[in-house]
C-alpha cells in the first residue's frame, strides 16, 4: 500500500481570518482609488502583489525553522547591509529614504529587518542557561535589536523603527525576564513619556525610585539604570531639537491636533470625520464623500481603516478589529503550544511586530497616537508591506505544522 498523504496541520482559524482581511483590503483599495486621476487601478497591482504574498507564505511555512534558526546570523547581516545600503542609495520620498530599487522591484529592507532581527532573538533566548537578570545574558540582545533600530531611525522612518523595541520587549518576557526588571528596562521610555506629558522629570523620579525599592537589583544594574536614566534625562531636550519640523508637528499636532487644522492636523481630523459620518452600518461600499472628494489623504495606505470606518461603519471597523484579534490570540496560542524553544520564540516575536502596527495604526487613525506613517498589516497598499506580512503568516504556520516537534 502506498502512504497517504495528508494535509499538514495548519492553523485555520488563523488561515480564514488573513484571507478575510486580505479579500477586504483589496475592495477597499478598490474603493478609495476610485477617484478619478489619483491611483486609479491599483487594486490590480495589489492582487498581483497577493499572488506574490501568497507564494511567499507556502515556502516560509514549507521549509522547516531550523534552518532558519541556524542561518540566522546570516540573515541578519544581510538585512543590515540592506539597510546601509538603503541611506547610500535608497530612494528618496517625502523627505526619507525608505526604499531600495533593484530593476522594476522597488522594496524597503526595514520590513525584512524585522523578521530577521525576530530569527537572531529566537536563537539568542533559546539557551536554557540564560538568566536575563545578568547584564551578560540581557545585554547582547539589546545590542543586536539597537542596530536595525538606529539605521531605520536615520532614514527617517520612527514608526517602523519602534517595532523593534517592541519585539525586544515582548521576546524578553517570553524568554523569562522578571516582569521588575523588564519594568526597570524600559523605564527610559517611561522617562521620556512623563517628560513630555508634565514637562517635569520630579514625577519619574519619584516612580522610578518606588521600582528600584521594589525589584532591588544588583549593584552594577542599579548603576547602568541610574546612568542610563540621568543620559536620557540630559539628551531628551537635545534630541528634541534634532527632529525634523514634521516630526515635531505629527507630536505637537497629537497632543492638539486642532492647532493647525489645515496643515500637520488635516490627516487626523479628516480621518476623525470620516470615521464619525460612518456611524452604525456605514455610507455604503463606494459611497464614502471624505475619500471621493479626495478629502482624506493617503487614503488607500496609512488611513485605510478611516475608509473602512466611512463606508462599512462601526460594524465594518469591529469586525476588521475581530478579524485581527483571531490572528493576534491564534499567533500567541501557536507559541504556547510549540515545544520547540526557537519556534515558541519566533512565533512571539513575529505576533508582537505585526500587534505594534495594527494597534498603533488604528490608534493614528481615531487620533489616540501621532500620525506614524505605518501601514494597516494584510489591508493597506503597499508590496513589500503585503509580502512580509503574509511571510510572518507563513512563518506562524510553519510553527503550527511543526507544534509537536522538539
Amino acid at each position: 500500500m502506498g502512504t497517504k498523504w495528508r494535509l499538514p496541520s495548519i492553523d485555520i482559524a488563523l488561515t480564514v481570518a488573513a484571507f478575510l482581511l486580505v479579500a477586504m483590503g483589496l475592495s477597499i483599495v478598490y474603493s478609495a482609488t476610485t477617484v478619478p486621476g489619483q491611483h486609479e487601478g491599483l487594486w490590480a497591482k495589489q492582487l498581483l502583489w497577493f499572488g506574490f504574498a501568497l507564494a511567499a507564505a507556502c515556502l516560509a511555512a514549507a521549509i522547516h525553522y531550523r534552518l532558519y534558526d541556524t542561518f540566522a546570523y546570516i540573515l541578519y547581516g544581510i538585512s543590515i547591509l540592506l539597510l546601509v545600503a538603503v541611506l547610500g542609495f535608497g530612494t528618496s520620498a517625502m523627505g526619507a529614504k525608505r526604499w531600495l530599487e533593484l530593476g522594476p522591484i522597488k522594496f524597503q529592507p526595514s520590513e525584512l529587518a524585522k523578521i530577521a532581527t525576530v530569527f537572531v532573538l529566537a536563537r539568542r533566548f533559546d539557551d536554557r542557561n540564560l538568566d536575563l537578570r545578568r547584564i551578560r545574558d540581557w545585554l547582547p540582545p539589546l545590542l543586536i535589536t539597537l542596530v536595525p533600530f538606529a539605521l531605520v531611525a536615520k532614514e527617517p522612518d520612527l514608526g517602523t523603527s519602534l517595532s523593534f523595541p517592541v519585539i525586544l520587549v515582548a521576546m524578553y518576557f517570553w524568554a523569562g525576564m522578571p516582569p521588575g526588571h523588564l519594568l526597570l528596562g524600559l523605564s527610559p521610555v517611561f522617562n521620556v513619556a512623563l517628560f513630555f506629558l508634565t514637562g517635569s522629570l520630579l514625577w519619574f523620579a519619584a516612580g522610578f525610585a518606588v521600582l528600584l525599592g521594589a525589584v532591588r537589583p544588583k549593584l552594577s544594574t542599579l548603576l547602568l539604570a541610574v546612568a542610563v536614566n540621568g543620559a536620557v534625562a540630559y539628551a531628551v531636550p537635545h534630541l528634541w531639537d534634532q527632529l525634523h519640523d514634521y516630526q515635531k508637528r505629527r507630536i505637537e499636532t497629537f497632543l492638539n491636533p486642532g492647532q493647525d487644522p489645515h496643515g500637520a492636523g488635516y490627516q487626523i481630523i479628516q480621518s476623525k470625520i470620516a470615521i464619525g459620518s460612518g456611524g452604525l452600518v456605514g455610507k455604503g461600499f463606494l459611497r464614502g464623500t471624505q475619500k471621493g472628494l479626495a478629502f482624506l489623504p493617503m487614503r488607500h495606505t496609512d488611513f485605510i481603516y478611516s475608509v473602512v470606518g466611512e463606508e462599512l461603519g462601526l460594524l465594518g471597523a469591529l469586525t476588521v478589529v475581530i478579524l485581527y484579534a483571531v490572528v493576534i490570540l491564534r499567533g500567541y496560542r501557536l507559541a504556547l503550544q510549540a515545544r520547540n524553544g526557537f519556534a515558541s520564540l519566533m512565533a512571539v516575536g513575529l505576533v508582537s511586530a505585526l500587534f505594534y502596527h495594527i494597534i498603533v495604526n488604528i490608534m493614528m487613525t481615531i487620533g489616540w497616537a501621532p500620525v506614524t506613517g505605518l501601514p494597516l498589516p494584510l489591508l493597506s497598499y503597499g508590496g513589500t508591506a503585503l509580502i512580509v506580512n503574509c511571510i510572518q503568516l507563513g512563518l506562524l504556520q510553519n510553527v503550527a505544522i511543526r507544534r509537536q516537534e522538539y
